[in-house]
């Protein structure tokens, strides 16, 4: 076998295997109020280390459609930081560290609790390469409310003032009313009482001397 055959065959079935792309992620992340910290660890095994990705997380366990992308983002070597907006309030932040990108997803809900993929991408150097990851389960815990901004309690403090006010003056004539009724109950019962004190007066008994009973014997 002559040396130029050695080095087609070398050459067609070495460089799938030199420029090789693995993707692994954590089977299972929990996320604390709506955030989630999620990374995909790659190993690239081509001829020269990759100077620009591309990193898209999806959502599910198949499909690559453009509605199932939480979010993506194109990062060079020499820009390590970067952060995008994804459908609704999801925003993603990546990190980019040796051998793995780190990914904080937040705005998520309970509802999105889900399976989510990481797909990376070599973009330069060639040859161009996409593997996806095995994908990691994010539950997001269903927060049980919402603080309350202060725009909210000032408003329902106002609504509070304005609905006690009214009850306070409600209770103040109440009570003034109570007393009155007992102040002229009170006052009544008074001259009645002495209006048969007057008309009770002791009758002074006169003799006329018809009746002397001072002689009887």
């Amino acid at each position: 076998m002559s040396l130029s055959l050695l080095t087609f065959l070398c050459l067609g079935l070495c460089l799938p295997v030199w420029n090789a792309l693995r993707v692994t992620q954590p089977y299972r992340v929990v996320g604390f109020r709506g955030e989630v910290e999620l990374f995909c660890s790659y190993h690239h095994t081509g001829r020269h280390e990759p100077e620009e990705l591309r990193i898209t997380l999806y959502r599910g366990m198949y499909g690559e459609q453009q509605e199932q992308e939480a979010c993506t983002s194109s990062f060079t070597h020499n820009q390590t930081f970067f952060q995008v907006e994804g459908e609704r309030e999801v925003r993603c932040r990546g990190q980019l560290g040796p051998g793995r990108v780190n990914l904080t997803v937040s705005g998520l809900r309970g509802n999105d609790t889900d399976l989510y993929r990481c797909a990376i991408e070599v973009l330069y150097p060639p040859p161009y390469l996409r593997t996806f990851g095995n994908g990691t389960l994010l539950y997001i815990t269903e927060e049980p409310g919402c603080p309350r901004g202060p725009e909210k309690r000032r408003a329902e403090g106002t609504g509070e003032t304005s609905v006690r006010l009214p009850l306070a003056g409600l209770a103040a004539a109440t009570i003034l009313i109570v007393i009155s009724a007992v102040a002229i109950l009170l006052v009544h019962q008074v001259l009645q009482r002495k209006r048969r004190f007057e008309a009770i007066i002791p009758m002074i008994s006169q003799n006329d001397g018809r009746f002397d009973y001072g002689n009887f014997q």
